[in-house]
């Protein structure tokens, strides 16, 4: 049976992307080496599924339909820039957002995710470093960013069901299945 690598996301608004390309196209002035995530890729991923049969993933579907299509959206706010596991040792470079209702913490819990309350962090990946070399000018401007870093409220008002197809030139996206939110 062939498999599938999904995951469980959010699409992001058309403005809040080219607001997180904005970003990118600053940092990149600084840059280490990084791999960039391209704009068309970046969503707020709530739960990594792995590799799952392909006949499982219309399940998944039809219990996304059945668990969220009544759900509200809901406002969250895009409020700075940060690296996992931290700004001292690099390796993931993100955009955070603030969901005050807790919201997406509630759907990631639905979905399994075991995270806790304190370790899930609602975020977009921007990019990942290829290595720590020269790196230092690079943090301190996104020290910098976030003491003038403008917070941006949105709507999240879906929940989408990913494939993720891996290849050298980076990975493509498939949707496969969609729920938009009540307004």
């Amino acid at each position: 049976m062939p498999l599938k690598r999904l995951f469980i996301a959010t699409e992001l608004p058309p403005d809040v992307k080219k607001r997180l390309q904005s970003i990118q196209n600053e940092l990149k002035k600084f840059g280490p080496d990084v791999k960039w995530v391209e704009p068309k890729n970046i969503h707020l991923t709530i739960k990594f599924l792995g590799n799952v049969e392909a006949k499982v993933s219309e399940k998944i579907g039809k219990l996304l339909e059945k668990d969220f299509s009544l759900n509200k959206s809901f406002k969250v706010t895009l409020d700075r820039i940060g690296c996992f596991p931290s700004l001292q040792a690099p390796r993931i470079l993100w955009a955070g957002f603030e969901d005050k209702q807790n919201n997406s913490k509630k759907i990631a819990r639905l979905l399994g995710n075991p995270l806790s309350d304190r370790e899930f962090q609602l975020h977009a990946t921007l990019g990942r470093f290829r290595s720590s070399y020269e790196i230092t000018a690079f943090i301190e401007q996104i020290k910098k960013l976030n003491l003038t870093f403008k917070p941006y409220d949105f709507f999240i008002d879906n929940i989408t069901l990913f494939e993720s197809r891996l290849s050298a030139k980076g990975p493509a996206y498939t949707i496969l299945h969609g729920v938009k939110f009540l307004m």
